[in-house]
């Protein structure tokens, strides 16, 4: 499986929504198939979150269904963020997003509030932190270090786990 990463935090996705719509993204697209594409994997050393082309058409879609109109047309950063937007709209589109919410197995959500969404990324643009993880060069879906933000990530490497935790990480300690 030459695309699969064995030394990853592989998770079982299941499906994401955002706001309350549950996007018709099959689960297939989460799981690695024969040669290792597909693979979902939890990476704090990668800054957003990418899915592979089918499941981020499909939040691209709801995206611009949502919120298209006030989208920054033409314009990408990084080669990797287009669902871009001026800062004087950032508000707004956040509530017109809303949350999005990622569903694994046994029954385990992360929720993504709103708030969450977007990241100034230059000059007062604001991008959704979701990318195409071709435009990495590779087949994956990665959860990205920007949609753990306010959460505890333990990894359980004898027992083969991930959990997850709400944290409040702008408080000192």
């Amino acid at each position: 499986m030459p695309n699969l990463d064995p030394l990853a935090y592989t998770v079982g996705l299941l499906g994401i929504k955002i706001g309350q719509k549950k996007l018709n993204i099959s689960t297939r697209v989460f799981r690695p198939n024969a040669g290792g594409s597909g693979q979902t994997i939890v990476d704090s050393g990668t800054e957003y979150t990418f899915l592979v082309e089918e499941a981020y058409n499909k939040v691209r879609e709801e995206i611009v269904r949502l919120v298209g109109r006030k989208m920054k047309r033409g314009y990408m950063y990084g080669e990797a963020l287009d669902m871009c937007f001026d800062s004087v709209h950032s508000m707004e589109i956040e509530r017109l997003i809303g949350d999005m919410t990622l569903q694994f197995e046994n029954g385990v959500e992360i929720l993504i509030n709103k708030e969450r969404m977007l990241d100034e990324v230059e000059g007062g643009i604001h991008c959704v932190g979701i990318g195409r993880s071709e435009s990495l060069g590779i087949a994956s879906n990665i959860i990205g270090n920007f949609h753990q933000q306010n959460l505890w990530v333990e990894f359980d490497l004898r027992n083969r786990r991930v959990g997850f935790g709400k944290g409040e990480c702008s408080m000192q300690v």
